[in-house]
């Protein structure tokens, strides 16, 4: 399991000296604030995380929910003088928050740096794994699909894409690059392939309306990003997710970041030690479907199925140059809607 943080560790991550270690009453008082997204996450880091830090130290943790634009803004606004002291980042916005110095580098010597899969804490700490992959109608399609199937002329017309901009598309058209021989950097190739799956059959907003599409027939494959989906998937089981190999998933993953000169530093690597320690990360995988950035944890074999967690699984993902991605963007939504919508 991962091990426990020592003082000479906190102190070497954030900067303080190590002498003296401190006690509980030390911190009543003092207030955490946690930039993070609300529903079953906030639950368990409530539960896992948040409870565990009040009842050891005395002080108090509090939670600003919403999505990583509110946090992003807040904690830019504050450069100067922050008063927040862990954000929640998607994948994407950490390595830009860290070149502008709005947060900490991950520190290597750091046990939960170790414990976390190599190469995955690009910007901030790596806190779950979800993937790009392929849901898709049990009754039309046979087996579990690969990429390539999307293309095949007995499903055309009854391919969805999420609307874009979003992960989704973006992961789409990095997987079609791959499947044209070339990669992101090469949008031509990834549009002139995009081409084959026109008609698209609908462009979905939300996971109620895709599944009813799908449950009702007219949509056989959908790319989605695993995670709440493969949750949703329990009440719908006509319809599975499959992780596909040639390429695999396209990487998305959330980050923990703490913030650059924060009010309490000592809380929120505390705070980290534990959101990313084993006892968590398992309930994010057996709970919310999210998969494990800390490689000792050991899941069932039922709830490892529905998740990233092994080391062949995250060799395979397919890992995007997301700072390119986000500037094409403007572009790429243009031709999304011309090329692919037909709009």
């Amino acid at each position: 399991m991962l091990k426990k943080l020592t003082t000479a560790l906190l102190a070497g991550a954030i900067g303080l000296p190590a002498a003296g270690a401190f006690a509980a009453d030390d911190y009543s008082g003092h207030t955490l604030v946690v930039g993070v997204w609300g529903g079953d996450i906030e639950r368990l880091l409530r539960e896992n995380v948040a409870e565990p830090i009040e009842e050891e130290t005395g002080a108090s943790v509090e939670f600003v929910l919403g999505g990583t634009g509110d946090r992003m803004a807040r904690i830019y606004a504050e450069k100067d003088n922050p008063t927040m002291d862990v954000a929640f980042l998607n994948m994407y916005e950490a390595p830009q928050a860290l070149s502008d110095g709005i947060v900490l580098p991950p520190d290597p010597e750091t046990d939960m740096y170790k414990a976390i899969w190599d190469g995955m804490n690009n910007g901030c700490y790596a806190m779950s794994l979800v993937g790009l992959g392929i849901a898709y109608n049990k009754n039309i399609v046979a087996e579990a699909p690969e990429w390539e199937d999307m293309w095949d002329p007995e499903y055309n017309g009854m391919i969805a894409v999420a609307q874009y901009p979003g992960s989704e598309g973006d992961g789409l058209i990095g997987v079609a690059a791959r499947l044209a021989g070339a990669d992101e950097h090469d949008p031509d190739a990834a549009f002139e392939k995009l081409q084959g799956l026109k008609p698209i059959a609908m462009t979905y907003t939300n996971l109620d309306e895709i599944f009813a599409m799908m449950d009702a027939g007219e949509v056989a494959m959908a790319p989605m990003i695993s995670g709440y989906v493969l949750s949703a998937l329990k009440e719908h089981p006509d319809i599975g997710f499959s992780f596909p190999t040639d390429p695999g998933p396209v990487l998305v993953r959330d980050m923990l970041c703490l913030v650059k000169d924060s009010p309490e530093p000592e809380l929120a690597a505390m705070f980290a030690e534990k959101a990313l320690g084993v006892a968590n990360q398992t309930d994010y995988a057996e709970q919310i479907f999210f998969g494990p950035t800390n490689s000792m944890v050991e899941l069932s074999e039922e709830a490892s199925a529905d998740v990233i967690d092994t080391p062949e699984e995250v060799e395979s993902l397919v890992q995007l140059d997301w700072p390119y991605v986000i500037e094409q963007r403007s572009d790429w939504t243009q031709r999304w809607n011309k090329e692919l919508l037909e709009q």
